[in-house]
């Protein structure tokens, strides 16, 4: 029998031209950019390295966004596409990505045989602020400071974090000691959010909020196969905020059982927006109505049709327990 075609992904041995390139295990998601190894824990890990050898690694992610910058600014190499790729350990960095110095759609990738070896823990502040265009991140334990956020995305009159992409990372509130998984500020478009874990964040701290405004609101965010689990709070925005064009699509809501204060907000799309949210495909726990946590965007156009939920006694709610209307009151 003829065996399937497989396309794998593209590999790029080595990077002709970068120093200490010439070792046949760099792997680039493009033909540009550069491949930096971060490995706090390599005995010949070293801030001051360049860090495109696996084997004489950078010692921080710090060290290695600076070398990023200083290969933006040099007009013979194309920085674009550059992969961070960073290995099992605990880092303390606190990072802006520039829209003025970084260059756009780069990668911050965690890579680790355990899916939450590679831990951001800073002291204090957001550990990840993105405000250029076209990141990515993926692979990170993220565990927020009381100050900050894991991941904050920024919009400044049309530039900022837009069409970042963060998957597979878990958001860790560590039972209320962390201030916010991921934050928007302002409206940041086309933010596509998926497959990540987020859990035990406390009253005040939601898993994702929206601190935005009526003019400025997050666009098209996509929130896609994420579970969210032992919270007091998961989606929600601030006053004057609300979501515009999102989907919220085949995610899982679960009641707080553990040491957290119970669920008060599963969902909060606002009263600012436009609306136009997609809410379908998740499966719910709780209350399904405004009382119980659950509030669509305040325009009245979202579609919350076709999740799953267990509180079959709304009218809202199927006797199949799928939902036919958006919550209420």
């Amino acid at each position: 029998m003829a065996l399937p075609q497989i396309r794998l992904q593209p590999w790029y041995p080595g990077q002709m031209g970068v120093p200490g390139s010439d070792v046949p295990r760099g792997l680039r998601t493009s033909s540009a950019g550069v491949v930096f190894y971060v490995d706090n824990s390599h005995p010949n890990a070293n801030a001051f390295n360049d860090g495109t050898d696996p084997e004489n690694p950078i010692s921080t992610i710090t060290a290695a966004m600076a070398r990023l910058v200083a290969f933006h600014a040099e007009a013979s190499i194309q920085a674009e596409g550059s992969v961070i790729v960073v290995s099992p350990g605990i880092y303390t960095d606190n990072i802006v990505i520039a829209n003025a110095t970084y260059p756009e759609d780069c990668t911050i990738l965690g890579v680790s045989s355990n899916k939450f070896g590679v831990i951001w823990r800073p002291a204090a502040g957001d550990a990840l602020t993105i405000d250029q265009g076209g990141w990515r991140v993926q692979g990170i334990h993220f565990q927020p400071s009381g100050t900050g956020a894991g991941v904050k995305l920024t919009w400044n009159a049309g530039s900022g974090g837009e069409d970042a992409v963060i998957e597979d990372c878990f958001f860790d509130g560590r039972w209320g000691t962390g201030l916010y998984g991921i934050e928007f500020e302002g409206a940041p478009a086309n933010v596509t959010i998926q497959n990540c874990r987020f859990a035990e964040f406390d009253a005040a701290s939601p898993c994702i909020i929206a601190n935005g405004s009526a003019t400025a609101d997050p666009y098209q965010t996509h929130i896609l196969g994420c579970t969210f689990q032992e919270c007091a709070e998961y989606i929600t925005v601030t006053v004057g905020s609300g979501f515009n064009a999102a989907i919220i699509a085949g995610n899982q809501f679960c009641t707080a059982t553990g040491g957290l204060a119970a669920t008060t907000t599963y969902i909060n799309l606002g009263t600012m927006g436009t609306g136009y949210n997609q809410v379908v495909g998740n499966y719910f726990g709780g209350d399904y109505s405004n009382a119980g946590g659950y509030t669509a965007e305040g325009s009245g156009n979202d579609n919350w049709v076709g999740n799953f939920a267990f509180d079959v006694a709304e009218a809202e709610v199927g006797d199949n327990g799928i939902t036919v209307a958006e919550p209420a009151a």
